[in-house]
């Protein structure tokens, strides 16, 4: 055993420091900072020659790349911020990219930094912020985000209405976050001169009565009946027959006057299986006499005027017609 070990030799210097180094690419995407190349004992001279021979491919001021890492969008971003130095996060319209948020796919890099750090970037569009505690940022993948709420918050002033109700919905209905923290923190940020303050406040509006939908797409079927003056649907509510048999659970309902609204199409149901299933469940509302009216993606996607005006005749019919049976 003795001369096995003595066969390999101590661990020199060099290989501590590549071990050092590796480490920190594979916390970081593949990248490295000048202040780690240094601090893990590898001179100025030798970064410049890895760089030359293309062992490492320099990305942003002060920070490389291994060569042969995928040159994500993920990494473009964490590169702009370690570029920016401690303090700098995602945020915006990348941070609703890296939390998923629903209509938010990357389009480009944004980052915040602290108000004052005269900071300029090639990969991103840089913003500062006054105040940025530390409830407002949070990691995705190991790179430094603001938080959903904050991200919400800013996110109001960069993009339309349409596009902030569906991440908005998405946020709450995951459990990103909570609507009091999201209330909290735009009451906090959202001052009269904060562009999208006013937009926000308007999006949440509609969370303030009922219980939250468990999908997005009820999110949004329920925000597009409230902004056309219909009552309060309620969500998931169970319909029984006169025995008190379960019969069916609509998208969402007024039980009073036996209107169902259900989401329609493959892409809410899944499968051609659960479509075919939920036809059934309809034909069984409608024989206790209720009357289904279907909503479709191409309604959620528009102004749900036809659908709304739709609901609001189902409304209007349906007592008439219990009376008449």
């Amino acid at each position: 055993m003795s001369q096995g070990r003595a066969t390999l030799g101590p661990v020199t210097n060099s290989t501590h420091t590549e071990r050092r180094l590796a480490r920190i690419s594979r916390r970081q995407l593949g990248l490295i900072t000048n202040e780690q190349v240094l601090a893990a004992g590898l001179s100025v001279d030798a970064r410049k020659r890895r760089v030359r021979s293309g062992r490492w491919i320099a990305v942003a001021p002060g920070v490389v790349a291994v060569a042969g890492t995928a040159a994500t969008w993920r990494q473009r971003t964490l590169a702009a911020i370690l570029a920016a130095g401690p303090g700098a996060v995602a945020s915006h319209t990348t941070a609703a990219a890296l939390f998923g948020l629903s209509s938010c796919p990357f389009r480009e890099v944004e980052i915040t930094v602290p108000r004052g750090r005269s900071h300029r970037s090639r990969l991103a569009t840089v913003h500062e912020a006054r105040h940025l505690p530390r409830c407002d940022v949070t990691t995705v993948d190991r790179i430094p985000v603001t938080h959903p709420a904050r991200t919400l918050v800013d996110l109001a002033g960069r993009v339309p209405r349409t596009v902030l109700e569906d991440a908005v919905d998405d946020a709450l209905v995951r459990g990103l976050t909570t609507l009091p923290r999201l209330r909290a923190r735009l009451d906090a940020l959202g001052g009269s001169g904060r562009t999208g303050s006013a937009l926000l406040r308007s999006v949440l509006s509609c969370w303030d009565t009922g219980e939250m939908p468990e999908e997005v797409a009820e999110a949004r079927l329920r925000r597009r009946l409230l902004a056309h003056g219909l009552p309060e649907p309620a969500v998931q509510h169970d319909v029984h027959d006169a025995e008190g048999r379960f019969v069916a659970r609509p998208d969402l309902a007024y039980p009073e006057a036996r209107v169902a609204v259900e989401l329609d199409g493959f892409r809410w149901h899944g499968t051609p299986r659960r479509f075919a299933i939920d036809r059934a469940r309809a034909r069984r509302l409608a024989a206790l006499g209720w009357l289904v009216v279907p909503a479709t993606p191409a309604d959620l996607a528009g102004s749900g005027d036809e659908l709304a005006a739709q609901i609001a005749s189902a409304l209007r019919e349906a007592p008439a017609a219990r009376k008449g049976a």
